[in-house]
Order: C-alpha cells, then structure tokens, then sequence
C-alpha cells in the first residue's frame, strides 16, 4: 500500500516526475524530496487507513518550476467484495483560477484609474501645448547655446510628459480589437527581428523554441506585438545586453478555456525568460500596477497596458520567478482550430 501504480500526463506535468520514475515508488518517498508536500503523502495514508474519501479545498505542491497552488481530493478504490486495492489521488490546478482573479481585481483598479485619467488627460495636455509652444518662442529669439540647449530641455520633457498622458489615456480606454487567427511565431519572430537591432541587445544569446504545429492564437496582431515587444525589450535591459534570452511556445494541457456551451479551448502559451538579476519578492505583487517601476526612468505604464492587452485577450501574463536567478513572464491566449488560416 502506498505505492505509485499510474502518473497521467497532466500529473507528470504538475509535479515534473515522470511515470516511468514514479511507478512503483512509496508515494511517501517520491515526495520526501520536499518537505512541503508531505501534506499530499498523509492525505493518501489517511484515504488507505480509513477507507474514506479525503480532501483538501487548496494546499501548495512544490515542483520543478517552483510553488503551484492545488485542491486535492483522494478517493478509495474497492474490489467487487468491498475489499480495499487502493486510492486514486486527484490534484487540480488552481494556477489559472489564481490569475483569473487577480486579473479581475487588477482590472477593477483599472477601471477606477480610468476615470481620473480621462479628466486629467485634458486638464494636463492644455498646459503642456502651452508649456511647448512657449518655449519654443523662446528658443527661436535667443542667442545663447546655453539658453538654446535649456529650452530644448523643456520641449523634450514636455513631449515626454505628453507621451505619459496618452498612455494614461490607452489604459484607461480599451481599444476595439481586431481579432482574427494569429501565427504567434511569426509575431515573435518579427518582435525579436526588431529587437535584436536596438542597441540594448548587445551580444544576448537567443534561444528559440517554437513548435510550428501549434494552431494559430485569436488575436489582434498589433497589439500582440505591443505585448511581446515590451516583455522582450524589458529582458534585455534586464541582462544589460549580455546572458541568455530563452522565447518558447508550448500549448497548456493543464487547462482548457470554456466560452459557453463549447466545448473547452487549449491554451497556447509563450514563455520569455532571462538570465539578469529577477524580480525582488516584495516587488512582485505590484508588478502590473500602473506606476510601479524599478526602472531610474520608467513610467511604469509598461506591464500594465501588456496586462490589459492580455486580458482583453481572453489569456493571462503571470511573473514567475526562475531557479538560479532571472524572471520569466508567461503569457497564454486562447487558441483557434488548427486549420484557421492565420496572420
């Protein structure tokens, strides 16, 4: 009793074991390797020692890629004399629930965000035009370079300002999107293409691993490149042009996305990882916060337009931090039927 007799594939997913190294193994044994899930072994013993169905509403199973939050549920299993053969222990991913609801939460401030912003975004532009327009006057009747140089100043921090407002302005008003088929590699390719010419990329190894039979995503192409642009171009700054940049796609089998009486969608995800210095653990709850940035001249604006975009979507973006150091941002989006010609 006790002992691993079958691991499906979604459990070799969630917990990163595989069935041909658990088979046979006291459940006990093959978990002992972290202490945190010794909550999963007693549940199974208590189903075996009882006879009686167990459960457990949420609990967290260490693997591999780190903490996943599940519910837990062990059943008996009785011969045809009620004789006890074992337990069937089921574990349920609540990662995507999880990031739903913190994706609600997030749009709810959004949504409060949007309504200052559009009365500022008004009162703030008049006086930047007037700001602009004036210190351009000034420049044109003056002689000296040093009073040139300080009047070009103010224009460019005016514009810089003027770009903050129509930020604002985006976040806070949706666009309409255009969502049609979408080859996410072609998007990426086309992102990374423009990135690896900017001058932060400096001599960053690419590591591309894209499955090509992979159905195209429903999406609005330009948008998806505001998103996948930001999260790359934020990488490499991260790294400082130099480490390893590691872009891969792989379809989610842990979860499917339901959209009425349909039947249940995949999920296809694209996994963008870096080797610079991550993310501190007390900064990233606020990651997608508007005006959160570690950066000296970051606005902030960034991550949360590319959450909006996201969720727009129908998918979610979610930060995981990586063993050895470096972040990974993890965005999934729902996909369209394989044979849907694509973008």
């Amino acid at each position: 009793m006790g002992r691993v007799a079958d691991v499906n594939p979604a459990a070799e997913q969630l917990t990163g074991i595989s069935a041909a190294h658990a088979t046979g193994q006291a459940l006990r044994t093959l978990l002992a390797v972290n202490p945190a899930n010794a909550w999963v072994a007693d549940l199974v013993q208590g189903t075996l020692a009882e006879g009686l169905a167990r459960r457990r509403s949420e609990g967290a199973l260490v693997s591999r890629d780190g903490e996943v939050p599940v519910r837990a549920a062990c059943a008996p299993v009785h011969d045809g004399e009620g004789a006890l053969l074992g337990a069937v222990l089921v574990l349920h991913d609540l990662s995507l629930q999880r990031t739903l609801e913190a994706a609600a939460a997030h749009a709810d401030r959004l949504a409060a965000l949007g309504t200052v912003a559009q009365g500022l975004a008004h009162e703030i532009r008049n006086p930047l035009g007037g700001i602009k327009g004036a210190a351009q006057l000034l420049r044109a009747g003056l002689a000296d370079p040093e009073h040139v140089r300080c009047t070009e100043v103010i224009v460019r921090e005016v514009e810089r300002l003027d770009g903050l407002v129509e930020q604002l302005r985006e976040l806070s008003q949706p666009r309409t999107l255009a969502l049609r088929p979408v080859n996410i590699h072609r998007v990426l390719n086309d992102v990374l293409t423009l990135q690896r010419q900017a001058p932060t990329w400096g001599t960053i190894t690419l590591r591309a691993e894209f499955d090509p039979s992979l159905p195209p995503v429903r999406g609005d192409r330009a948008q998806l490149m505001q998103v996948f642009h930001n999260l790359v171009r934020n990488a490499a700054e991260a790294m400082a042009g130099a480490g390893e940049l590691r872009v891969a796609t792989r379809i989610e089998h842990r979860f499917h996305v339901r959209r009425g009486a349909s039947r249940g969608e995949q999920l296809l995800s694209v996994l963008i990882e870096d080797r610079g210095p991550g993310v501190p653990e007390e900064h990233r709850p606020h990651l997608f916060a508007p005006f959160f940035s570690t950066k000296p001249r970051g606005t902030g604006l960034g991550l949360a337009l590319c959450h909006r975009i996201v969720r727009e979507h129908g998918g979610t973006i979610a930060y995981e931090p990586r063993r050895g150091g470096g972040a990974r941002f993890c965005v999934t989006l729902p996909t369209c039927p394989p044979d849907a010609d694509a973008d």
